[in-house]
This record gives structure tokens, sequence and C-alpha cells, in this order.
């Protein structure tokens, strides 16, 4: 039985919990929260023990695996501290505030000889392994480009409620590295390594509540030269579906949050994949579940994570060198 220890009983953890009481062979050991309340709740649900601080979780020696679900800023710190007390670490993205803290995680994997992952679940998502299936094919022939779009509703009191969010130190952005990365990461995942061609970012509704961004567009270019479109906003009037759009030489696919368009010289094919559906805000998708079980199995199989740090910190360096061209306008506070 392997054991497990949940950092960080907000909303996310319960994705975590719900998947890890689906596996046979692995249990909630320990839960922590500085909120007291939380961790009480979480631990009774869990049947695990209660502990408020997160270094005497990580030196517990029934603890094999540690969950890292808190605010960004704490990301870097916990992780490497478990990874050196010889724990697999699972951590919600992203992966760290900047590249240098990513790098100094992925670092403390490779001394510690343990695994890491950062919670990119979308890539596990049905619709999408079915767009990584396809491409593998090359029935569509090269890619040529495309345009993925997410549009979120986040009010003022979405920050005012938990003031780590909208601030450069604790949050390091805001739409960015919080909402939209999954769909940086997951246009990475399916077109290949990205080079950043030009972005702007900016507040709008938001402006005087925070003082990171709520809106970001940036032109994104592949190794072959194919353009791609991407914009986040924080300032839709609700949570509509990400939309990514790819085309190729030969057709093209549309994909409208599970739902799958695929165009090609056979026809027209529509997949739905929003049956799968299962834990939390609909707009997660339905990864959580299907990454955590991986993440498991291949502890056990001695395999490497499917998204590993170097991989993660690919996503990183691209998000970071968004904020740095913003920054060029509006230095970021160190």
């Amino acid at each position: 039985m392997i054991g497990a220890g949940v950092i960080g009983c907000g909303m996310i953890s319960g994705n975590h919990f719900h998947a890890i009481s689906r596996l046979p062979d692995v249990a909630v050991r320990a839960v922590c929260d500085i909120d007291a309340e939380k961790v009480k709740k979480a631990a009774e649900e869990q049947h695990a023990d209660a502990v408020r601080d997160w270094h005497d979780l990580i030196r517990r020696d029934d603890i094999d695996a540690v969950h890292v679900c808190v605010p960004h800023f704490l990301h870097a710190e916990i992780s490497i501290a478990a990874l050196e007390a010889g724990k697999h670490v699972l951590c919600e993205k992203p992966m760290g505030v900047s590249v240098r803290e990513a790098e100094a995680m992925k670092a403390a994997a490779e001394k510690a000889g343990k695994t890491l992952t950062i919670c990119f679940q979308n890539r596990y998502n049905g619709a999408t392994a079915r767009m990584k299936e396809i491409i593998g094919t090359g029935s569509l022939g090269r890619l040529l480009g495309g345009s993925a779009f997410v549009a979120w509703n986040r009010g003022g009191a979405y920050y005012i409620d938990s003031p780590w969010r909208g601030a450069w130190k604790t949050e390091g952005g805001s739409v960015l590295i919080n909402q939209a990365i999954h769909t940086l990461d997951l246009l990475r995942y399916l077109a290949g390594d990205l080079r950043l061609k030009g972005s702007t970012m900016s507040a709008k509704r938001l402006s005087g509540i925070i003082e990171t961004e709520d809106t970001v567009d940036m032109l994104l270019e592949d190794a072959e030269g194919g353009r791609y479109l991407f914009y986040a906003s924080n300032c839709g009037v609700c949570n509509l579906p990400v939309q990514m759009h790819l085309s190729f030489e030969k057709g093209e696919m549309h994909l409208d949050g599970a739902r799958l368009t695929v165009k090609g010289p056979e026809g027209t094919a529509f997949e739905d994949y929003s049956t799968a559906l299962a834990v939390g805000k609909d707009y997660w998708g339905s990864g959580h579940g299907p990454f955590i079980e991986d993440f498991y199995r291949r502890i056990g199989a001695g395999l490497p994570p499917f998204i590993t740090p170097a991989d993660a910190l690919e996503t990183t360096r691209l998000m970071e060198q968004a904020y740095t061209r913003e920054m060029i306008v509006r230095r970021r506070p160190e």
C-alpha cells in the first residue's frame, strides 16, 4: 500500500482525493492545510491524520508520495523539500512561478532519484488523446498552425477572497499562469515546441483589483514555421469551453470543450467525450483521475512520469517569455 499525503485542502484537492479513492493500492495517510476547518474536514472525509505544518507531513515514514495543492509561490519550496525527504511528488500547475524555480525542482528530482510530475491533466482528456493519435498517424498531413481561446469569468471576489491571487510575488501572474496555462501546455503538447513571436497583456476588467493581467494574447510559431494564435481572458461573462483549432495540409481539427470535430480526406467526424466528465468544474476536463492513476502506476513499475520535469519546464519557459516581454513595458517586481 502506497501512502499519500496531500498538502493543501482547497477546491482542487477534491479531484485528488476522488482519484486516490479509486486506487486500491494507494491510501491517503495525512492531509495538511493552515486552515483548521479545511484540514479537519478533509481528514475526517479521508480517514487520515490532520497536519497543520507541511514540514511535519513530509517527514513521516508512512508517506511515499506528496500531492502539492497549494498557492503557486509555495510549489517549488514544498516540492523540493519533499523530494529531498525521499518522497515522490505530484505538483499542481504551474511548475513554480518562474523558470528558475522550475529548474530547481527538476534538479532536486534528479538528485533525489524520485518522481516529479506536474499536473497538466488535460493531456489525459479523451479528446486530447484522440487529437494526439490522429496527428501521429499523419493522415491529415503536415500541421500548418492553429489557434486556442480561453474565455472565463473571474470577478473581484475571486481575488479578494484569496489575496495571494492577482499578485506577482504569490500568483506569479494571473490568467496566463493560472487559468490558461493548461491550454498553452496543450498547444505545446499537440504542436511540438513553440517559440514566442509576440504578446500583449492587460488588466481590463480587474484593473485596480489585481496588479497582474486578466487578458493575454500571444503569437507563436513552431519549428516548421506554423503560426498559432493564443488568447485568454478572465473577463468573460461565464466559463466557456476551451476552444482549439488546428489546420493541416489535408484537413483540420476543432476542439470545443470535450467535443472534437475532425475534417479530413475521408469526410467529417464528430466525437463527444463530455460523458467522461466526473469531478470538479466541467471546464477542468476529465483528466485528473487518469493522470493520478498513471502517476502511481508508473511509480509502481519504476517508470518515468508521462509529464516529465523537463517537459513541464518548457511550458514554464514559454509562459515566462510572455511575462518578460510584458515587463519590458511594465516592470515586474522582484
